[in-house]
């Protein structure tokens, strides 16, 4: 479903690199790819379909996490509210490095933060469609950005 790219990929290792940071192995790399894809009128909408579903798992693992840890449906409610912000999102992927891989275009001297956000969401979403939408390789994934429930 991936169309085509106009902008430079990152190289197989520089997505290995990108793996080792998340604990995880795409069995798939075009997912991997699109989700470092930002959107662009070139690109059409890059990683934005993969961060739907990247936003929804992070609220979905929050939940079963706030569950099988006994919060309160208002802990879990906080929780969300801060963990799935942009601000937090952004924060994390910066933190993490991930900034490093991201397509983005020649025009763009930095990446934004609401670029980061996504991406991170898409991430997710790439991961789970990667793993035949499993819940735990997203928890595991959460886990390494910095993005599951706090400790």
């Amino acid at each position: 479903m991936v169309g085509h790219y106009i902008f430079p990929l990152p190289s197989d290792e520089d997505l290995q690199v990108f793996e080792k940071k998340t604990n995880y192995s795409f069995a798939n790399d075009t997912l991997l790819r699109e989700a470092l894809q930002v959107s662009s009128g070139f690109n059409g909408d890059g990683n934005k379909k993969l961060a739907l579903i990247g936003d929804v798992i992070l609220e979905l693992v929050i939940v079963i996490l706030g569950r099988d840890k006994n919060k309160t449906r208002g802990q879990t409610s906080i929780t969300i509210q801060q963990r799935a912000s942009n601000a937090y999102l952004a924060d994390q992927g910066f933190i993490h490095g991930i900034d490093k891989f991201i397509v983005k275009n020649p025009c763009q001297c930095k990446i934004m933060p609401n670029v980061m956000a996504t991406t991170m969401e898409a991430i997710i979403g790439a991961v789970y469609l990667d793993c035949n939408q499993q819940i735990q390789p997203c928890i595991d994934v959460m886990t390494a950005l910095g993005l599951s429930w706090p400790e």
